[in-house]
């Protein structure tokens, strides 16, 4: 099992997330995010809103699936922080503040031609149909390329508009064309190189996705044995836990080794509350045992009311009852110095009952 752990643990770690870019399947970019890398790119993958857009503004260009899961807010400041933005995917999206040109649901079939000057498209030569589409909407130099519908005068399958902030907008309406499956037809690889390939960093986001955590149990390089084996495992450990564990029974009484006296519990008790300078404890101890005893020699029951005691103890020893009461149950004694002072004073009063 530990071979299995580390062989899987040595693979390159891969996800069966559509459009990811270490998703080597049919529907994934891994292929795609490849040939960037061999073309000088450094190509990452980032699962936040904030961590685009700070890498936006280290130059980056900045790759967006499904942004119209982001907010307004972030959308506003991907635009203005100043870099290129490719957006993937225009069927049921919101551009909001990246963009005024609007997401259109016209698809089109059979081959495209690209019918504009973009240098991007026109190296692509053609592409296999388009899956959605987006309207230029009279954007100050936008460009369309691909128009997917004669009839529609503005629904194209790729364009690029200016952004706020400096920087340019690039919009594949089909995603699709990304794909391991898809890119080598007509010219979607030459198209999402370009678009894609502007800068030397590309961070790649799917705001759909923002926040998630891919578990190693969705990995396909996971062997399929290996959660049994886990499993088995984990019972293995329970089962020798139980057999070589140590049993416990009942509570079975022992002698004290050796005997200690009460009064050497007690200095030890008040040299541990003096070395955590607890007074408050310290000095609860001191009264709780005094008016225990005063209440014995009176002939007062441990359950005896505070006044009952006070009426006593005075009639006792002569002093007042408020006297008692502040040193029985006074506050806290300030420093050490107040706190001896109230142990001498509870032995007096005690000394005084005793001797009536």
């Amino acid at each position: 099992m530990l071979v299995a752990l580390a062989t899987l643990w040595a693979t390159p770690q891969t996800s069966k997330v559509p459009y990811a870019i270490d998703n080597p399947h049919d529907d994934g970019a891994q292929a795609l995010a490849q040939l960037l890398r061999a073309e000088g790119i450094d190509v990452t993958n980032v699962n936040s809103a904030d961590a685009a857009i700070t890498a936006a503004a280290d130059g980056a260009t900045v790759v967006v699936l499904n942004v119209g899961d982001m907010s307004y807010f972030d959308r506003e400041q991907l635009a203005r922080v100043g870099q290129d933005v490719v957006v993937l995917g225009t069927l049921y999206q919101d551009f909001g503040e990246l963009s005024d040109m609007l997401p259109t649901g016209t698809s089109a079939a059979g081959s495209l031609q690209p019918e504009c000057t973009d240098p991007d498209a026109v190296a692509a030569r053609s592409l296999e149909g388009s899956a959605g589409s987006i309207a230029l909407n009279d954007v100050d130099g936008a460009v369309g390329c691909f128009p997917v519908d004669e009839a529609d005068e503005d629904a194209y399958a790729y364009a690029t508009a200016p952004l706020n902030g400096g920087g340019t907008l690039r919009v594949i309406a089909d995603p699709r064309i990304v794909t391991n499956s898809k890119l080598t037809t007509a010219g979607n690889a030459a198209l999402a190189i370009r678009a894609l390939g502007h800068n030397q960093k590309l961070v790649w986001f799917d705001a759909s996705r923002a926040g998630a955590v891919t578990s190693v149990w969705d990995s396909p390089a996971l062997p399929p044995w290996l959660p049994v084996m886990v499993f088995l495992g984990a019972v293995v450990v329970v089962a020798l836990a139980f057999v070589r564990g140590r049993r416990f029974g009942r509570l079975v009484p022992e002698d004290l080794p050796v005997l200690v006296q009460a009064t050497e519990t007690a200095i030890g008790r008040g040299r541990l509350y003096r070395r955590a300078g607890d007074r408050e404890r310290a000095a609860q101890a001191l009264r709780a045992g005094t008016a225990l005893r005063l209440g014995r020699s009176l002939g007062l029951s441990s359950a005896a009311p505070r006044g009952e005691l006070l009426q006593a103890a005075a009639r006792a020893c002569g002093r007042p009852a408020a006297e008692i009461d502040q040193a029985l149950y006074g506050p806290t004694p300030a420093d050490d110095q107040a706190l001896a002072d109230l142990a001498v004073r509870l032995e007096q009063l005690e000394s005084e009952v005793y001797s009536r």
